[in-house]
């Protein structure tokens, strides 16, 4: 790569050659003079140029053949506003000079009076005056100690979050303070302390998002601006993550130390309609969280807090539900619709939790997803799946499929042909797997989920979409990923005999011929009235898995139901 040429980088913006050449002559004169030039002779290219970064410096003529006046300016200002502007103009009016310079301009010359020495000297102060004006902006918006936004900039952009808005959405302020921090200012000095409120800085703004303001008040005082946040638990694990970064030891001058905070939130709309109220109850619910022993976060309002708790205790008990033993399995059969036989079987997943009794997947397959926890919880469902179906084939059963929900997070992260195939080889299921996915999790990065199902596909394992038609299927990725089944949402099959009219079923019917049509059984979930199911068979749908047939079953009651290969 060619090594940058020395100086500083200006772009003229000039469509009069004879006025750009004498520009050129100006600046070249000279060796030594430190700055090189590029040309455009249209705004257009000149805000191209201007997009590659590294312009240090604009000279703008105002009259192009794509802009005139000063909309030329503000367009030019509006795309670089860190980039000093020197006007050109062929027109000596004092009135349109102020302006220019009011409006941003550093400067304004008038093409007929300008020599080489004006023209060195104008841009030289222009660049300097602008890093004094950006330095001036930066000591009045941001701590001078972690950089961050200060209580100046902080009240601006938390006015903006919740009133420039053209439809309401939720804010959550967050104020956080460190916990027994005098004690360190107090014991090692100022100077370790100013270190310590460094670290935590960095630590704070990387546990949240781009879009997100961290600033700081002053002394050990952090308050976040958390955008869009309209659930408990988005929030939550928003604050546990900063909780969990904070409190990581910190080594300063070769002491390492154990900080912890404690933060209080607050909500808008609901929590305060403005900036000073909406701080005002954030500070209260810290102080709530610092008398109930620190190290934790409050939220404003009881039924948030509630909320919180309710999701602490159970991802702790679910944490420990595998180790525990808590998990199981029950088996919803799959019906052929032609022969009435049990085809196949899905494997859904219960808890068992100690105090709660049974609770179901809707209760808690969320939060695993959202923790990461579905990775394990995932893999003991497909490894006690296939050791079920295998034990029934051992006992006399027919071979049936077992059909296992894949979550995103599996089927994402890497390695699952891998862990799959492990499964397989540890209970000999080889052949009569079936993983279901969902038409988001396909969609959501479709190149390198193919290439995932097919490295399934290559291990003998059937791969189905469920869920089919509630999500934005591109029908050209449908028709080539290498599944062999789509699974009808219920809501189509409810709208079967929803009215009795010509169009009830209307959605079904169609995905029942797409997927034959793509050479792919079709199969029918949430069936539960002998309407639909005579609706489904005349339509020659294949399988239909319902309430109709059979709830979810413990293994042990499911196997009344199954075909046997051989007589008890």
């Amino acid at each position: 790569m060619k090594a940058e040429e020395p100086g500083t980088s200006v772009l003229l913006i000039e469509d009069n050659p004879g006025d750009a050449r004498l520009i050129e002559e100006m600046l070249s004169e000279d060796p030594a003079t430190p700055f090189r030039l590029r040309t455009a002779d249209r705004l257009q290219r000149g805000l191209e140029l201007l997009s590659l970064k590294g312009t240090e410096l604009v000279l703008l003529d105002l009259s192009l053949p794509d802009s005139h006046g000063l909309d030329t300016f503000s367009k030019v200002y509006a795309h670089s506003p860190k980039v000093p502007i020197i006007v050109l103009s062929g027109n000596d009016d004092q009135a349109l000079a102020l302006y220019a310079v009011k409006s941003g301009a550093q400067d304004y010359l008038v093409k007929g009076k300008i020599d080489r020495e004006l023209l060195l000297r104008a841009m030289q102060y222009s660049i300097e005056r602008k890093h004094y004006q950006e330095e001036l902006e930066r000591q009045a918006n941001y701590d001078g100690l972690t950089g961050l936004p200060n209580r100046h900039l902080l009240h601006d952009r938390l006015r903006q979050a919740v009133f420039a808005q053209r439809n309401v959405r939720s804010v959550a302020v967050v104020f956080i303070d460190l916990d027994h921090f005098k004690v360190i200012n107090d014991s090692l000095g100022h100077n370790f302390g100013d270190e310590v409120l460094r670290h935590v800085a960095e630590r704070i703004q990387s546990a949240v998002r781009d879009g997100d303001t961290v600033a700081r008040l002053g002394g050990d005082e952090f308050v976040l601006i958390l955008n869009d946040q309209t659930r408990e638990d988005v929030i939550f694990r928003t604050m546990r993550r900063i909780m969990s970064k904070v409190s990581e030891p910190i080594n300063v001058a070769d002491r390492e130390l154990n900080v912890t905070c404690s933060a209080g939130i607050s909500l808008y709309p609901q929590d305060g309609p403005d900036v000073p109220t909406l701080l005002k109850n954030a500070d209260a619910a810290m102080y709530r969280a610092k008398s109930q022993g620190r190290n934790t976060f409050q939220f404003y309002t009881a039924e948030m807090n509630e909320l919180a708790n309710e999701r602490l205790s159970m991802e702790q008990s679910l944490r420990r539900a595998l180790e525990r033993d808590e998990l199981l399995l029950h088996f919803q059969p799959r019906v052929n619709l032609r022969t009435g036989n049990v085809d196949a079987v899905e494997a859904l997943v219960r808890w068992k939790h100690p105090t709660r009794g049974l609770i179901l997947p809707d209760r808690f397959i969320a939060l695993a997803e959202e923790t990461g926890l579905i990775v394990p919880i995932g893999e003991w469902v497909l490894r006690s799946a296939c050791a079920q179906g295998q034990r029934w084939r051992e006992a006399g059963f027919t071979p049936i499929v077992m059909s296992v929900n894949l979550s995103a997070r599996q089927l994402w992260n890497g390695g699952l042909v891998r862990m799959v195939d492990d499964v397989l080889t540890d209970t000999g299921m080889d052949g009569f797997l079936e993983l279901e996915l969902t038409e988001s999790m396909v969609m959501h990065d479709a190149e390198n989920v193919i290439s995932a199902l097919e490295g399934l596909k290559g291990i003998g394992v059937r791969l189905s979409v469920d869920d089919f038609g509630t999500g934005y299927s591109s029908l050209s990725y449908l028709k080539r990923l290498p599944i062999h089944a789509l699974k009808i949402d219920g809501s189509f099959v409810r709208d079967i005999d929803a009215s009795g009219g010509p169009d009830d079923g209307l959605l079904a019917r169609a995905i029942i011929s797409l997927g034959h049509s793509l050479h792919l059984k079709v199969i029918a979930e949430g069936v539960e009235t002998e309407a639909q199911r005579a609706f489904l068979r005349a339509h020659e749908c294949d399988e239909m898995q319902g309430y109709f047939f059979s709830k979810p079953m413990p293994p042990e009651e499911c196997e009344k139901i199954l075909p046997r290969t051989t007589p008890r």
